[in-house]
């Protein structure tokens, strides 16, 4: 652990709120990182090299200030981690009054590089199973180590495995994130990565399969009360199939494409249950691409209309909850459809304007994330 001057100066803002003294941060170089005066950082400071080098305990005086280069009176004291001395903190003042705070001081020091240190660490393993991860979904098959390394970043899950993806709305920040992060761990024996700004990537056993997909879902759904009841965010999450081999790339790919239909309600799909979109999936990109022009090209500007066939169509095309989420009056909901309809040349109400409606809006989605 190196001490750097971004850390002293938390040290420096932090010992502020106990003692009203100058203080100073020295590196192993015995040079001065963070300082309540400004004007002594990167000055050498003599006192600091003969603490680190005795890993002691030293009170500078008046005298000492005669003989020794950019000291002042006071105390240094070492800063130990793991029985090493990485720098030094300097109290300036009378030793005879700044004394009893010295030990606290040390001790409060330790805590922040040790904190530090453990924030470190965890961004580290955050990053290495993001990296793994980043690998593992787009293997057909594992090679002879992979198992081996996951096993370092502590993943011993065997299969069948499933792949959930969570996507928390509204740029969450990032203790919103933590504290759902913490809840997870907390409840579901799972390994759980970050998954780029607002969504959560979770790995699950599936050692009884009747039962662990109400189970998940159960536990998922309790997790969407927290996060709305509690830090006020919504989610979505799409979970992917079970697969029978360490090779998830298939869950995490189902994953996506049922995390895309759960976005439109804030709801929780499993990919099994998923029947049309299966479907629609499996066309080609420039089919997919002509079938939206086809359809909704002469509403796809006007944002109000093509918001209302959405609504419309979420709702089960009951008219009053439409109006009512929309926040406007039926007649104006009739006077839109009707609009629509002569747009398009499809009735939003009809069997097969429906479908395709549906289809074109479920590749619109597509195609914008």
């Amino acid at each position: 652990m190196e001490l750097t001057a971004e850390l002293g100066s938390k040290i420096i803002n932090e010992a502020r709120k106990l003692i009203n003294e100058n203080i100073i941060i020295v590196n192993t170089q015995a040079i001065i990182i963070a300082s309540t005066d400004a004007s002594r950082i990167g000055q050498f400071h003599e006192g600091a090299e003969k603490t680190i080098e005795t890993n002691s305990v030293i009170v500078l005086t008046r005298e000492h200030q005669k003989t020794m280069q950019g000291i002042k009176p006071g105390i240094n004291l070492p800063i130990t981690i793991n029985q090493k001395v990485i720098g030094v903190i300097g109290i300036t003042g009378n030793p005879t009054e700044i004394t009893p705070f010295a030990s606290l001081m040390k001790k409060m020091t330790e805590l922040l590089i040790r904190e530090s240190m453990y924030i470190q660490e965890s961004e580290w393993e955050s990053r290495a199973l993001e990296v793994l991860f980043l690998d593992w979904i787009q293997l057909d098959s594992l090679p002879p180590d992979f198992l081996s390394r996951a096993e370092v970043l502590g993943i011993k899950h065997t299969s069948p495995l499933r792949c959930s993806l969570l996507y928390i709305h509204d740029n969450p920040e990032s203790h919103q994130i933590n504290d759902l992060k913490r809840w997870l761990d907390l409840t579901l024996d799972s390994t759980l990565i970050r998954w780029g700004n607002n969504r959560l990537l979770l790995l699950t056993e599936e050692k009884d399969q009747s039962k662990s997909k109400l189970y998940l879902h159960s536990q998922l759904t309790s997790f969407q009360t927290y996060a709305r009841t509690h830090l006020h965010v919504k989610t979505s999450i799409g979970i992917g199939s079970t697969v029978d081999s360490n090779v998830i790339k298939s869950s995490y790919q189902n994953a996506v494409k049922a995390l895309r239909v759960a976005m439109n309600s804030q709801a929780i799909i499993f990919y099994e249950d998923l029947l049309l979109e299966i479907c629609l999936d499996d066309v080609d990109h420039h089919l997919k691409k002509e079938f939206i022009n086809r359809i909704i090209s002469p509403i796809q500007e006007e944002d109000q209309l093509l918001h209302t066939l959405k609504v419309f169509l979420e709702n089960n095309l009951h008219l009053k909850n439409t109006a009512k989420e929309l926040h406007i009056h039926i007649n104006t909901l009739h006077y839109r459809l009707k609009r629509i309809e002569k747009l398009t040349n499809l009735n939003p109400k009809a069997t097969y304007s429906i479908a395709s409606f549906y289809s074109a809006l479920y590749y619109l989605d597509e195609k914008t994330k």
